[in-house]
């Protein structure tokens, strides 16, 4: 049993290192070796959700250069299966979205965005995806309520001077007018007209077109990275604590960025628990009003978990439950006051 798990967490940590090397690579604009990388290491860790994110997160890089429809559904049945794997992760259910917005796909983008705002009412991405969305709707409801029907004038009846009679074939209203095809009048501007004949949902059409209005983006910025890379180069500041068991940084998609895993930690379940948790917790404190949250602790069967927001990052600290807590949330302070500096 033992060795079972070693195996596992030995393969997590091989497959996490090939999902680090593509990342780099298209940083670099190598897009072909990125992708060549992620397929490597797919083949070899098929049930590590995390690959098929970064993968997905490479063709994303593709597809800003080379639009088409057929890479947007590639992408997303790579989401699909991080989602399968790991039905929590934030970043695959938020670019999930973005790829089924750009795709048009409306009705399959509504419902992960809802998934995601019962769990995070606050968050910002998925609440403007589901404002664009609603928008659509909105205008699409428009177009498609019948215009009023304009009466005809009614007939003017002519006596006869002979008999002084009315006429007793006076046709009604609607017998009167029976619009065509050719009498109804069409509103719409030319770039509407077209906008109301395409198709808009993947569910009506069979197939995706692209909105060129909303730009689909991996949240990979340079400022962000290079911050990101001064949070990882002083974890060290933990590395001799006694009792840490595992050090997780995690990005603002809930995606690791690096890993101090002395005891086998999880690195699969662990990081998005940990975000998913985190995002829980600043979203709670402020929809109640008592102030933005900061830290938490969170004792479970793996030991005690302290949370920390790292600016742009979240810390989890997984570490013994018998360890001196005192001690390491001290150290936990002088990690922020370093990355503040």
């Amino acid at each position: 049993m033992t060795a079972n798990s070693g195996s596992h967490e030995s393969s997590s940590g091989v497959a996490a290192v090939y999902g680090k090397i593509a990342q780099k690579l298209g940083g670099l604009k190598e897009i072909k070796l990125a992708l060549q990388v992620c397929d490597r290491g797919i083949k070899k860790y098929p049930d590590n959700p995390n690959l098929y994110v970064i993968k997905s997160q490479i063709q994303i890089l593709q597809f800003n250069k080379e639009s088409s429809a057929g890479l947007l559904k590639t992408i997303f049945s790579n989401l699909e299966i991080a989602l399968k794997l790991d039905p929590q992760s934030y970043i695959a259910k938020i670019l999930a979205s973005q790829v089924l917005l750009k795709g048009r796909a409306h009705k399959k983008a509504k419902a992960l965005l809802a998934d995601i705002l019962r769990t995070f009412p606050d968050d910002e991405k998925a609440g403007a995806m589901m404002a664009v969305i609603e928008k659509s709707e909105k205008k699409k409801a428009a177009k498609a309520k019948p215009a009023p029907k304009e009466k005809a004038p009614a007939p003017k009846v002519e006596e006869t001077a002979a008999q002084g009679e009315s006429d007793d074939t006076v046709p009604s209203d609607e017998a009167a007018y029976s619009p065509k095809s050719e009498d109804v009048i069409v509103s719409a501007t030319a770039g509407e007209a077209d906008e109301s004949r395409e198709k808009t949902d993947e569910d009506e059409s069979g197939q995706w077109t692209l909105d060129d209005k909303l730009v689909i983006d991996t949240h990979e910025g340079a400022d962000e990275a290079l911050h990101l890379e001064a949070l990882s180069s002083k974890l060290t500041i933990f590395g001799r604590l006694d009792g840490i068991l595992a050090i997780f940084l995690v990005n603002d998609n809930g995606q690791p960025i690096k890993t101090i895993n002395k005891e086998k930690v999880d690195e699969n379940i662990l990081p998005s628990f940990v975000f998913n948790l985190y995002k829980a917790s600043v979203s709670g404190t402020r929809r109640t009003g008592y102030g933005s949250f900061q830290q938490g602790t969170l004792v479970s069967a793996i030991g005690t978990i302290i949370i920390v927001n790292a600016f742009y990052a979240t810390l989890a600290l997984v570490i013994d439950n018998d360890a001196n807590l005192s001690a390491i949330q001290a150290r936990v302070q002088r990690y922020l006051e370093e990355i503040t500096k």
